[in-house]
């Protein structure tokens, strides 16, 4: 949790659980070479009773000669903004407080009071919500976070023993009088549930933080898994994480499934945790070879696109790439001009193409009776509704579906040349097809060969 020379800020609300962990700390601190902030996060919702546990804390730092700091936030404000509820709010941006405090004194570790039987109704709550083995696995006595370590040295201690602590010591706390309403479930659960689920088992608290200590290691472990998965399938670039699905699908489900959180959850706000049935849908529709092509916004500003046999997990929606319109009127000779990330050759001459090539043509090269091509041509993006006339007579098909066809990613097929003539045909759909339009025979003199040199795939 932590090492000689460190500092420590502790997380101090006023109860006998905190209260008991400032005074052991320091009396810890005093043989470890520890040095210890009290923090106190005054959330304002017990507007009297608020002010006087801060007080309080203030008291006790000032008799053990801690560094004291108070945070003040408004937690109605950003509950309305941010659209939580107020416990939600609250834990925000006390956490937020700590780290910013923690940072201030250059603080290796947040010591937070959370016990045994925290951890209980911890582990009840997720389970009633659905949760997996992380929920199941509890609050991790030591968890780094945001640059720092998260460290819980009381969960083996119950809140009966912290209190008793406290009395046998002459240490001062205060109640909080909102932890006796049933307003918010976790109450409920300490209040109601515990009890009553005591009737079957009596000593419930002690299996559910067994339950945390088994699954909790293991969960450590699968995680270590899915970071090796994802070094074995992603990678990060321009796009976001790009995570290659032939490799994806190959990998366990229990591993596609950690692996999709971990995106996720990296691309979301600290302690953000995302649903099963948003990792499942993804997980999903990753892993079928129907649906290769798709957007899904999965809130908090975060999308997935997959494209063939890649996907692209980012913040924000992808946006298609357009190139510039370039008019090239008819000129002798060769020139060169840079189109997108393409190099774009033009070159007209006197040479006829043999016959091989004729049959067997270079998809980033096509040739053009010069003559029949009406000027000036134009190159630019793809347009909605394009069309293109394919070759001996066998009707237009969609440059849409020919990009589909050709397996062209959505977010590239917009940066794919099209060459047009003066009325607007498309004469070439560069390094992919070729038109019907200006044919060489033996009566051509001049052609015109037009050159990428940047492969499509």
């Amino acid at each position: 949790m932590w090492r000689g020379g460190d500092t420590i800020v502790v997380a101090v609300s006023g109860g006998p659980d905190s209260m008991a962990l400032l005074h052991l700390l320091h009396g810890l601190s005093q043989r470890r070479n520890l040095r210890l902030v009290c923090a106190h996060v005054n959330h304002g919702l017990r507007p009297e009773e608020s002010a006087a546990e801060a007080e309080r804390v203030r008291e006790a730092a000032d008799r053990l000669g801690l560094p004291f700091e108070l945070g003040e936030p408004d937690v109605g404000g950003y509950k309305r903004e941010a659209r939580l509820g107020t416990q939600a709010a609250a834990r925000e941006l006390r956490y937020r407080f700590l780290r910013d405090a923690a940072r201030r004194h250059g603080a290796s570790a947040i010591a937070l009071a959370h016990h045994a039987d925290d951890q209980a109704e911890t582990v009840l709550l997720h389970l009633l919500r659905g949760s997996g083995t992380g929920g199941l696995g509890g609050m991790r006595r030591v968890r780094e976070w945001d640059g720092v370590r998260l460290v819980r040295p009381l969960l083996g201690f119950g809140k009966a023993d912290l209190i008793a602590f406290c009395e046998q010591n002459g240490i001062g706390y205060v109640t909080d009088s909102s932890n006796a309403r049933p307003d918010y479930v976790r109450n409920r659960i300490r209040l109601e549930t515990i009890p009553h689920l005591e009737s079957y088992n009596g000593k419930l608290t002690a299996a559910l933080n067994r339950l945390a200590d088994t699954l909790g290691p293991e969960e450590d472990y699968l995680n270590e898994q899915a970071a090796l998965a994802f070094e074995r399938t992603c990678a990060e670039g321009p796009n976001g994480t790009e995570l290659r699905t032939g490799a994806f699908s190959a990998e366990p489900v229990a591993l596609q499934r950690r692996l999709v959180k971990l995106i996720l959850n990296y691309l979301s706000e600290p302690d953000m945790e995302t649903d099963f049935a948003k990792v499942e849908l993804v997980r999903r529709r990753l892993v079928s070879s129907e649906d290769s092509t798709w957007t899904l916004d999965l809130g908090y500003g975060r999308t997935c696109t997959r494209e063939y046999d890649r996907a692209f997990f980012r913040l924000g929606r992808p946006e298609p790439g357009v190139l510039r319109t370039v008019s090239i009127d008819r000129e002798p000779g060769m020139r060169r001009l840079q189109f997108g990330s393409f190099d774009m050759v033009f070159r007209e001459e006197r040479e006829i193409p043999d016959v091989e090539t004729m049959r067997n043509p270079d998809r980033r090269e096509v040739a053009f009776d010069a003559d029949r091509l009406q000027y000036p041509l134009t190159l630019r993006s793809r347009l909605p509704g394009d069309r293109i006339e394919l070759p001996r007579g066998a009707g237009t098909k969609k440059v849409k579906d020919l990009l589909i066809d050709e397996k062209i990613a959505p977010s590239e097929r917009g940066l794919i040349p099209v060459v047009c003539d003066a009325q607007g045909r498309i004469v070439w759909l560069a390094g992919l097809r070729r038109s019907g339009h200006a044919w060489i025979d033996g009566r051509s003199e001049k052609i015109l060969y037009i050159r990428i040199d940047r492969a499509l795939c």
